[in-house]
């Protein structure tokens, strides 16, 4: 390239090498997809309204190989002729935290145990522990044995001791019969039996190891529940049914009544024998009386 070619500028050259191609700039626009107005600037060496260089370049190359120019030596002309500069990357100067701005331990530490104080509290909630609780109805034991003399138990109504140890001294719990649904605790069971309509608990506590509760009739029926469903033995006419959960599980709105805790357990098998409550303590499993 000469000296006089160096003369003119690249919009220059481009302008009279499309007018010797006989081509317009919508010729031009319509071949290289750059609009007219793009190409008229370029052609006007009005490079402070064109888009950034990288773009301009891509738009020079194009329009020079359109109208038979050698398209690297035209951007480069063009790249010498302008004043924009190919952006440079920023790189964000990442400072290390300011010490006086993290949190101290007098922040933290109280903040922390709140924390674990409403988890705590919402947890109890949960698990029933804030429910008022009602003192139990007394319920009314099928008669014993002739034999046997009648002690009124220690314990709240409707909760028996555990085989070997009655609620007082020769008291023996009367064996369960008809629809009677009785609880026995194989291990400390928290539960809470209150009735479906009123919310009404008639017993919300522990149930100790060795403990068994007789739930009260009612016309709505009562519902359970339990922390450790698994470790109750419910019994119903002193017929054992199938655990109502895992030995950990925790349940709740169990129905009480003994054709709901029937049907949950599929029914009374053929041959099925009653379990007296002193016998289903000796093991902690519900076994059968010979």
């Amino acid at each position: 390239m000469d000296a006089e070619q160096e003369a003119v500028t690249i919009g220059a050259a481009l302008r009279g090498a499309r007018e010797a191609a006989g081509l317009s700039l919508a010729d031009v626009a319509d071949r290289t997809k750059v609009r007219p107005g793009i190409l008229s600037l370029i052609e006007a060496d009005e490079h402070d309204r064109l888009p950034a260089l990288t773009y301009s370049l891509g738009f020079v190359k194009a329009f020079a190989r359109t109208v038979g120019m050698d398209a690297d030596a035209a951007a480069e002309r063009y790249r010498r002729e302008s004043d924009k500069t190919a952006p440079v990357p920023q790189l964000n100067d990442l400072q290390p935290l300011d010490q006086r701005r993290l949190p101290t331990a007098r922040v933290v530490v109280p903040a922390t145990v709140l924390v674990v104080i409403v988890v705590g509290l919402a947890w109890a909630w949960g698990m029933g522990w804030f429910d008022a609780a009602t003192p139990p109805p007394p319920v009314v034991e099928a008669p014993a044995a002739p034999s046997t003399p009648a002690v009124a138990p220690a314990t709240p109504a409707g909760v028996v001791s555990a085989a070997g140890a009655p609620a007082a001294a020769g008291a023996v719990p009367a064996a369960p019969q008809g629809d009677t649904v009785i609880l026995t605790a194989n291990e400390d069971v928290w539960m809470r039996v209150y009735d479906r309509m009123s919310g009404r608990s008639v017993f919300n506590g522990t149930l100790g190891k060795g403990q068994s509760f007789t739930v009260p009739p009612a016309e709505a029926g009562w519902l359970l529940r339990a922390g450790r469903a698994g470790e109750l033995t419910v019994t119903v006419g002193g017929v054992a049914i199938p655990p109502l959960g895992g030995r950990a599980q925790a349940v709740k709105h169990v129905p009480l009544d003994a054709a709901a805790l029937r049907a949950r357990g599929g029914g009374v098998a053929a041959g099925a024998r009653a379990v007296a409550p002193a016998d289903a303590q000796a093991s902690n499993m519900p076994t059968p009386v010979q």
